[in-house]
């Protein structure tokens, strides 16, 4: 993770809801390696590839074992079967 001063979070008090990787990863605290390996999937806009800011935070409190409100483990977990869904399809 390099010291990129466009990123830094003194320079950026509102993070985008979409974030490149470097950004992303600079928000999670973790390098752009380990969120491509072990992070949430990221959107892909043309040939951008991007992350949401939501998905970061859905799941670096998963890392942590936090409990999601029965609304949120409701909504994750028809995301998490959407997204499953989505990826079997494309592999027909």
């Amino acid at each position: 993770m390099s010291a990129d001063p466009q990123i830094n979070r003194e320079h950026l008090p509102h993070w985008p809801r979409l974030m490149s990787e470097t950004m992303a990863a600079r928000y999670v605290g973790i390098g752009t390696s380990t969120l491509r390996e072990v992070g949430p999937e990221p959107k892909r806009i043309g040939r951008r590839v991007l992350y949401d800011i939501r998905d970061l935070d859905r799941w670096a409190d998963r890392l942590g074992g936090q409990p999601l409100a029965d609304s949120d483990a409701k909504a994750e977990a028809a995301r998490i079967e959407a997204q499953f869904l989505e990826r079997r399809r494309g592999k027909n």
